[in-house]
């Protein structure tokens, strides 16, 4: 449930009336640019043959959804599977995240990207941690470039979820703060432990739990109506996973993505935001050794995306006006999707 943490002082009430006349209605996606229809044959069904034999043969996919021009033109839902049934989307949670921070900023309830961390966190500036965690900045959470040393293929846990250990021996942010850590900016280390820091500092500046604030600021003005996202031992939203989203649902973040921030007309992040997000800001690396990072999302020459373990994706090529979101088992068995969007979605889109 959620309830004011503090006294938010920075809540635009006037804009949380202006925000309920623009929720939209379920399974409905809306054109924004008569434009675009003009200069590209839009893609249709028909397209996707292809694409729609190669997932019959790949049991692994729960979910395959396409979205042309604004309007769904595809949709592959494994038989087990209903289109509304919310999906755990693991790390995609972190791309959530990082629009969450976009909301925030264009609020103005959040300083600049480039100011410590620590002037909002207060714990931060115990004496008892190296002083390089004091420079880390928001910028450098958002770029995974906080300098903590972390190994992302050590799963264990309090990596996904609530655990015993943080409840009675150290506090998660403790042990967080705790870690060996490189000056901050100089490289890049996926961390799902850091992106926690981002929602204690949603909580700090708005009152509000990060979901409490998401549902309000960006998920009730898409017209989402997300499942469980789940918290820490203490209450606090997950940062780094634990977000149920319909297929469908997925696709509206990613048209908010290719729409730099603006849905239906109404202004949600500031154009400039995205721009950065959905730009290299490091050269990337493990676990996606073909892709750059922007702010919490992977980068590809030919598109931008969300990615989350088992193959769970948004992906967003802006330049053929192209939004697609897949769900997968939650396994490490490979189902090949970058390769089918690329191939058969792509590839339909130019052809």
């Amino acid at each position: 449930m959620c309830n004011t943490i503090r006294p938010n002082l920075h809540e635009d009430q006037s804009n949380a009336s202006s925000q309920s006349t623009i929720h939209i209605s379920f399974g409905i996606l809306f054109i924004f640019s008569a434009l675009a229809h003009s200069l590209m044959t839009s893609v249709t069904e028909s397209d996707f043959v292809s694409l729609r034999r190669a997932l019959t043969a790949q049991s692994g996919v729960r979910s395959f959804v396409v979205a042309h021009d604004d309007r769904f033109v595809f949709e592959h839902y494994r038989q087990d599977v209903a289109p509304d049934s919310p999906q755990d989307v693991n790390s995609v949670t972190k791309t959530v995240v990082g629009l969450v921070i976009g909301a925030a900023l264009h609020e103005g309830v959040l300083p600049p990207l480039d100011t410590p961390v620590s002037r909002i966190l207060p714990p931060m500036r115990e004496r008892a941690f190296d002083r390089r965690v004091h420079r880390i900045t928001l910028r450098h959470l958002l770029t995974m470039t906080s300098g903590f040393e972390w190994d992302q293929s050590v799963v264990d846990e309090c990596v996904l979820g609530p655990c015993e250990r943080f409840g009675s021996e150290e506090s998660r942010l403790r042990f967080i703060l705790s870690r060996p850590i490189a000056p901050p900016g100089m490289r890049f280390e996926y961390d799902s432990h850091a992106v926690q820091l981002l929602s204690l500092v949603i909580e700090s500046v708005t009152g509000r739990t990060l979901e409490c604030y998401a549902r309000d600021r960006l998920f009730a003005p898409l017209g989402i109506a997300p499942g469980e996202w789940i918290s820490d031992e203490e209450g606090h939203t997950f940062g780094g996973r634990g977000l149920m989203l319909r297929t469908s649902d997925m696709i509206r973040l990613g048209l908010l993505m290719m729409h730099r921030g603006a849905w239906r007309g109404v202004r949600l992040i500031e154009e400039t935001y995205i721009d950065e997000a959905t730009s290299v800001q490091s050269d990337g690396g493990p676990p996606m050794d073909d892709a750059q990072y922007g702010y919490l999302c992977w980068i590809d020459p030919l598109y931008f995306f969300a990615a989350g373990h088992g193959e769970q994706f948004i992906f967003v090529a802006p330049r053929e006006r192209i939004v697609a979101a897949v769900t997968c088992d939650n396994d490490d068995a490979p189902k090949g999707v970058r390769e089918l969007f690329a191939r058969h979605v792509l590839g339909a889109a130019t052809t």
